[in-house]
């Protein structure tokens, strides 16, 4: 474990933790997709990990702890980011949506069925922000 990730703050945990979250709903099929990889990097940039940090978590998402959101925001921000994942690529399987669910419970959800996926996906078809989402859902 390197030095600066033992002074980590907790809402830079749960950055790292949502970012292995999202790789592992990228790696649920089997495949990671260019377009996949393409938000995985975005999502990196817009959390302050660097290219290095970001290709070590999706080479090994295992050495992040999972660390939950404290806010109810929070966990509609992260599943409404995995959801927008697990359907990049135009397609949402059976091993992603096994996926999700597992994610959904660890991040604070009582099961898959506390979260409207049906709805989110229809948002996020629809081309609404993740703030328009948070607004319908809190």
């Amino acid at each position: 474990m390197s030095i600066e990730r033992l002074f980590e703050t907790g809402e830079r945990m749960q950055d790292r933790s949502h970012f292995r979250n999202m790789v592992l709903i990228a790696k649920a099929d089997g495949v990671i997709s260019e377009k996949e990889i393409a938000l995985l990097h975005k999502m990196g940039q817009k959390i302050s990990l660097s290219e290095e940090q970001v290709a070590e978590i999706i080479k090994d998402h295992k050495s992040i702890a999972i660390t939950p959101p404290y806010s109810r925001e929070d966990r509609y921000e992260q599943i409404i980011e995995l959801i927008q994942m697990m359907q990049i690529d135009g397609q949402v399987d059976d091993s992603e949506m096994e996926t999700l669910e597992r994610v959904a419970v660890g991040i604070g959800f009582k099961d898959l069925d506390d979260v409207d996926v049906e709805t989110i996906l229809a948002l996020i078809q629809r081309g609404e922000d993740t703030e328009t989402m948070l607004e319908e859902f809190l």
